[in-house]
């Protein structure tokens, strides 16, 4: 007992967490922040099929075009926001903790996307993840970062809604990325001016 009588130490040690998958709603004491839960099957074989389409398609074909269009408008910087970088827009948002492995992921990306673009399957797989980077990001983590919720909080639902659910995805549709390498295209986007944190 302590010395005020009524409240007792308490010491948890030799604990094991495993098979922590997120789905549905994340508790942290007594705050519960609703995630989605993502049909993973079902966007592989939506992104397969895209593949599948996109590698058929002459160069010369209107959706192929289209394509093209839509990825090179989210690699390039956002043309209606001001380009102020990586750094200072995590530190407008409070989120400076970010800043080491934004940049190393970001470049990461960068390289990446630089060398496969060319390449009919990964302008689909490029253009469909940082599209729905952008939608779930939009969607639920700005809520999230704009209500002052903590970095535990934010971290895992990233990871929840964005990277571990795209990164299998992709997988299953017979691509090759990386969970750090969705991690990257999502700073990449923030350093684009596509993703806003504040």
């Amino acid at each position: 007992m302590s010395e005020e009588g009524s409240r007792e130490m308490v010491s948890i040690s030799g604990n094991e967490i495993s098979n922590n998958d997120v789905k549905g709603d994340f508790y942290i004491g007594s705050t519960v922040i609703k995630l989605p839960s993502f049909n993973v099957a079902v966007g592989a074989e939506a992104l397969k099929k895209l593949i599948e389409q996109h590698e058929r398609l002459k160069e010369s074909d209107p959706i192929y075009q289209i394509v093209l269009e839509e990825l090179e408008s989210k690699i390039k910087s956002a043309p209606s926001r001001s380009v102020i970088g990586l750094e200072a827009k995590l530190e407008i948002a409070g989120r400076e903790v970010y800043l080491h492995q934004a940049r190393v992921s970001s470049q990461k990306a960068a390289k990446m996307i630089s060398k496969f673009q060319h390449l009919k399957s990964y302008q689909i797989i490029f253009n469909h993840l940082l599209g729905l980077i952008l939608t779930r990001f939009n969607a639920h983590i700005l809520p999230l970062l704009r209500s002052g919720r903590d970095d535990i909080i934010i971290r895992s639902a990233i990871n929840a809604t964005i990277i571990e659910p795209l990164y299998q995805e992709v997988v299953m549709a017979g691509g090759f990325v990386t969970s750090d390498l969705v991690e990257g295209m999502l700073y990449f986007l923030t350093e684009k001016c596509h993703v806003e944190w504040a």
